[in-house]
Parts: C-alpha cells; structure tokens; sequence
C-alpha cells in the first residue's frame, strides 16, 4: 500500500490500470481536471493501495498522460472524436484545440485546407453611365436586384467553420419571378426561367457569365461578347495587415479583419472598363497633412499602362486620389511605405510619394530584376549595374526634376 501521491509523485488507478506519473506533469496546464484534483477543489477516491480512483478509459488515459509529459502526440492511431471527448473531460484545452483542428480537417470540403471562413461574393458596381450613349438593353444597365445582406456597402462577415456552396447568383435574382420573360423587337422572346433556376447550380459565378452571355448575344450577336470576362471569378488576391485586397476583372474589394466582428467588406471601387491586371493595397500608412487623416489606407490597380489609386479610410469611405500612366504596361505594382511603385522591365519606373502627392516617372536601363530592402527599392538592370532608390528621402532631384536613381554597382566588365 502506498500514498495517492509522495512528495513530487501521483499514484492513479484509472479504470483498474495504474499510473505513477509526477505532480508537474498533470498540473502544467492550469484549470484542468488534475489541478482542481490535486489541489482539493474536487473530492477523489481511493482504491485498496491508496491510490487516486477514476473511473475513466485507461486506454485514452494513457495518451492523454503521454502528451502532458512530452507536449506532443501521435495521432495516426487514434480515433480523435473520442479522444477529444476525453481530453474535454479532463480539460486539457491545448490538446482539445488540436483535435478539433484535425477533425476540421477531416471534415473539411476544402481537401488539405482548413476552412476557417467564407466571404460571400460581394456586389457588382454599377457601370458610371458614358454621356451620350444609347442605351441598349435596359436590363444591362440596371443594377441586379440584391438580397438585403449584399447591398452595396453593407458589412459582410467570415463565417467560422461554414462552407457554403449556396449560388451567388441565387442571391442576387432568387426574388424574381420565373416568368421574368423580356421582349426584345426583332427576335424571340427569351424567358429566363431556365437561367434563374439554380438550386441544383454549384459554380454560381459561371451561370451568372452564361446568363449575361446570353443576354448580350440577343441584343449584340454572339461574336461581340466573346471575350467577356466573368464578372464575379476571382482574379487577384493581396493581403496586408489585417486588410485583404480581391480584385475581379472590372472591380475590386477590401475586407477588413476586425477581432470583435470578423471580416468586414468596407470598400468597392466603381467598375473598371478594361480588365484589372495588377493590385496593391496598404493598411498600415501614416495619415499626413496632404492626403488627409481620414486615408489610413490606400488600394492601387493598374490595367495596361494606367494605374488608378484610393485613399481609404478606417470606415470605408473612399477619396480618389488620381489616375497615372507610365506610359508603357504596368508589370508591377506594389508599396513601399506610403509610396507606390509601378514598374515595367523596359526600363520605366513611376512612383506616386503620398506626402508630394506628386506622381514622377523616370526612365532608366532596361530592368533585369528588383527587391525592396526596408525603404530601398533596388533595381538590377541588364547591363550589369544595381541601382537603389531611398523612399524615406525626397525622391526628386531640386536641380533636375528626376527621380533620385543611385548606383550601388556596376560590372567592370561592360564599361566602354
């Protein structure tokens, strides 16, 4: 017969098995089961030998006690359901967190992904109306009816552990009648009836492209929408901070993580004629005197060689700050502090500097390869030379107006 636990050791008797384990290993994790145990909170019984009675799984037991001494555990033979119901009944809160990760895992629709949120697909912008322009087709220029929670600038929040595969689509025309039926002079009636049933409809954003497809066909014929872009298909995603930047072919969105809410959509910009090719987004610059306290955040996109840029605030509201050209196509398309960078390999470089508010282009050697070092953009030219721009200092030169270009190196090799 010995003690339930002498000095540092603990004697249990789980389930007709015993354990001699020590008082550290069973008390590391604070508020457990053991703790409360051990400490007198909760009564215990005791077998003939004098050890601490429970009447548990002793198989689970001995998984449970050989994580708490090694902080670790080996999962492919066990049946993680019941030995995180188990882990639950002793309190083990870090190892329950780890099961219940690897059940999302099993159970996730996302294969070898965890999914911890779904975004819905936000509201497609009106297209500004040109001056002038007939209208053709008065359900193209009519905004698409939304359900109350996608309306354009409502908050949409990440649903935690939910994926759903409702259709996009549904949401946007699920209240329109199926007799919803538009004559077009000159040609058949044409009833969406068909197109708007999407109940048994998993890839939402390709039936939106067809229905529009087919609308634009009536009106334009079939060769003038071939190259139509679906308009709800992601084309590029940029994070930074706790913001994420999506943009789609003729628009983009900013979501904001906020601790108490989840993901928040807080920014649409208005629609795009060409084909958005290229984001940046910054959430963390300084507010200044010349963009204004409110622009805590800017979103950038280029499309061909035209770059347009917003200035954000925390709430959403938008200022446009300007449209640019570099002139030749845009490859690049990043910040660097609070400044943008627009980059082409032919050897163009425009930077927009938020305190000048001054966009400046600046032609040098052909550009082989680039990196940011802090508030260092260095440029690897094809001619063997490494150029750098400080974007802390002022990037033009007072004398001649250029961008502050440095050498840093030049290959021996190719001076004449």
């Amino acid at each position: 017969m010995y003690p339930s636990h002498t000095g540092d050791i603990v004697h249990l008797n789980v389930g007709g098995t015993r354990f001699s384990t020590s008082r550290q290993t069973l008390m590391w994790i604070p508020d457990s089961f053991f703790t409360a145990l051990l400490s007198g909170r909760i009564s215990s019984l005791k077998d003939e030998n004098g050890a601490i009675f429970i009447d548990r799984d002793p198989k689970l037991f001995a998984t449970i006690l050989n994580y708490l001494r090694t902080r670790d555990i080996d999962l492919r033979h066990c049946d993680i359901k019941t030995l995180r119901h188990e882990a639950e009944y002793y309190g083990i809160t870090p190892l329950v967190k780890r099961l219940v990760l690897c059940e999302d895992l099993n159970q996730s629709s996302c294969g070898d992904v965890l999914f911890y949120g779904y975004l819905p697909p936000p509201s497609i912008p009106i297209q500004e109306p040109v001056m002038g322009a007939a209208v053709v087709d008065e359900a193209i220029s009519r905004p698409v009816r939304e359900s109350p929670a996608y309306l354009p600038g409502a908050h949409t929040h990440a649903r935690g552990h939910a994926h759903s595969r409702n259709s996009s689509l549904d949401m946007r025309v699920g209240s329109r009648s199926s007799s919803d039926v538009r004559n077009i002079p000159g040609r058949a009636c044409h009833s969406r009836a068909a197109s708007l049933d999407l109940r048994h409809t998993r890839n939402s954003s390709a039936d939106l492209n067809k229905l529009i497809r087919n609308d634009l066909g009536l009106v334009f014929g079939g060769n003038q929408v071939s190259n139509w872009a679906d308009p709800l298909r992601v084309q590029i995603i940029k994070a930074h901070h706790h913001w994420i930047a999506v943009a789609y072919a003729h628009f983009v969105v900013c979501y904001r993580l906020k601790d108490s809410t989840g993901w928040q959509l807080v920014f649409t910009s208005p629609h795009i004629e060409s084909c958005i090719e290229r984001v940046a987004v910054n959430a963390k610059l300084g507010g200044g005197p010349a963009q204004g306290e409110a622009a805590s955040k800017m979103v950038a996109i280029s499309y061909a060689s035209h770059i347009r840029l917003w200035g954000i605030s925390e709430h959403g509201s938008r200022t446009n700050i300007g449209t640019f050209n570099l002139n030749v196509r845009v490859e690049y398309l990043f910040f660097i502090g609070s400044q943008l960078v627009a980059l082409s390999p032919t050897g163009k470089i425009g930077v927009w500097h938020a305190m000048t508010q001054h966009w400046q282009i600046q032609d040098v050697v052909p550009i082989s390869s680039f990196d940011v070092a802090g508030s260092f953009l260095l440029l690897g030219c094809n001619n063997g030379a490494i150029y750098y721009i400080d974007m802390q200092k002022f990037p033009l030169r007072m004398k001649d107006n250029d961008l502050l270009v440095t050498e840093l190196y030049r290959d021996p090799s190719h001076d004449p």
